[in-house]
């Protein structure tokens, strides 16, 4: 036959005890399942929906989705702004300048000596001669003289020193666009690095939100069930874990602030909008035929062209040099006064230098081949990160799509595995906590994508033609003569 437990036995006593206990927990955790499943914070409006479409549809997403702050506006004429911003607050846009204003006087001074040149000279003062013998009286003494001369003939080498001017000028225009478009690409590059950071500072200040309001959660249990204090060291740890991440963005937020800052200036805008242009990527053979027009190759071109210049005119050297000239002068000297004038030719020819004309030659005719080898390497190597920065920034935004349809399983996961958890035992505290981190790491690869790809859209048209006659076509030309 069965025992019977006798109720007043220490054992019954000890059972019923441990049993009312349990039911009064189970019934206060039952009270507060609908206060914790109301507490579990929902992410923001704009985080609701992490996974929209977003590539490689411009159309699909709207600039505010995409960055932080006020980010309305159109993506082009926020690069403009910028643009604009940087060159003129970039010192070395500035030093370039200068350099083209003293190309441009070398040109004028050259181009100056082919013209007539008008010389006068004076004198003035007391005197006294003798003649024969004979002294004569002290006298005023003085002369005055006039002289003009041009060049008639010099084989070609004015003309060869002003064409060797006018293509270093030109040079010098392209070095000063070159400049500029290396203001606007630093500029660009920390503006994007600010909207990754400042997008990665929201997200994991969301996840702080969401872990604090899931250790609030948790803390109402534990009052009932001190059982499961651990499940809230478990998620405050998390929680803290999360706030270094957090801070390590902020430090990040503020350091490329500074940056660009020292880039731009104080006229620092949003610029929020800028990437959403740069996922439009061009040709990979439009970018390679644009990277002959780029400031940089036009820069290097020039200057080869320029020595060939000056090779021919230290050529012409050794050519006959044929001037005219004409001159008139007057002077007193005691009590004698004269006057005469003159006109005729000037011819000089050097018969031997020791070789000095031909050395002078065929070292700017190597300093000219040494420009063209100078030149095919840069187009090598541009072509080579055209190829390199075109393939990343493809890589980059398809990551970007894989990671917004990863998303979506994510955020169904996270909340399943929250459903789960809420009703006591189907999932572990360990299990939501890691959904949820997993989700937000997510996040962050998606926004790391996103503006990884724009900054290798962006270096990619930096590489072509250039990113100002894209954005700022009148910073893309040199300066009027």
């Amino acid at each position: 036959m069965p025992r019977r437990i006798d109720r007043s036995s220490p054992v019954a006593s000890t059972s019923g005890v441990w049993a009312q206990r349990l039911g009064a927990v189970t019934a206060a955790v039952a009270l507060l399942l609908p206060v914790l499943a109301q507490a579990y914070c929902d992410d923001p409006a704009d985080a609701r929906n992490p996974a929209r479409p977003v590539l490689p549809d411009r159309e699909a997403f709207s600039a505010s989705e995409l960055f932080d702050g006020p980010a309305a506006g159109n993506g082009l004429e926020q690069l403009a702004s910028l643009a604009r911003e940087a060159v003129g607050a970039s010192i070395d846009a500035r030093g370039a300048e200068h350099t083209r204003r003293a190309s441009a006087f070398d040109l004028q001074q050259t181009q100056a000596s082919g013209k007539p040149q008008i010389d006068l000279n004076t004198s003035a003062g007391i005197g006294q001669s003798s003649i024969g013998g004979v002294t004569q009286r002290a006298g005023g003494v003085g002369s005055l003289g006039v002289n003009a001369s041009a060049p008639l003939y010099d084989g070609g080498k004015l003309d060869q020193l002003t064409d060797y001017r006018r293509r270093l000028l030109d040079a010098s225009d392209n070095g000063s666009v070159a400049s500029r478009e290396r203001a606007v690409r630093e500029a660009v590059l920390a503006v994007i690095d600010r909207n990754r950071y400042r997008l990665q500072l929201k997200v994991y200040q969301q996840q702080v939100t969401k872990l604090a309001c899931l250790a609030s959660s948790i803390e109402q249990i534990v009052r009932q069930d001190r059982g499961r204090a651990s499940e809230l060291v478990q998620a405050r740890k998390s929680q803290r874990q999360v706030e270094i991440s957090r801070d390590e963005a902020q430090a990040a937020l503020r350091q490329v602030d500074a940056q660009l800052r020292r880039i731009v200036g104080d006229n620092v805008a949003p610029w929020g909008a800028v990437g959403v242009p740069l996922i439009e990527l061009p040709a990979l053979n439009s970018v390679l035929e644009e990277i002959n027009q780029s400031a940089d190759v036009r820069q290097l071109k020039l200057q080869a062209d320029a020595q060939d210049s000056l090779a021919r005119a230290t050529a012409a050297d050794r050519s006959p040099q044929v001037r005219w000239q004409v001159g008139a002068n007057t002077g007193r000297s005691a009590q004698v006064t004269t006057h005469a004038w003159n006109a005729g030719v000037a011819l000089s020819y050097t018969l031997d230098d020791g070789g000095t004309v031909a050395a002078a030659t065929s070292a700017a005719r190597e300093r000219a081949e040494a420009a063209r080898r100078a030149l095919e390497s840069a187009i090598n190597e541009r072509v080579k990160q055209v190829s390199t920065l075109h393939d990343a920034a493809r890589s980059a935004f398809l990551r970007a799509r894989r990671y917004a349809g990863v998303l979506q399983d994510s955020d169904q996961l996270r909340n399943s595995t929250y459903e789960q958890w809420s009703k006591l035992g189907r999932r572990s505290l360990f299990d939501l906590i890691s959904a949820e981190t997993e989700h937000y790491q997510l996040r962050i690869a998606y926004v790391n994508a996103l503006h990884d790809g724009f900054g290798a859209s962006a270096q990619l048209r930096n590489a072509g033609a250039g990113l100002l006659p894209w954005v700022a076509p009148e910073l893309a030309v040199g300066q009027p003569r």
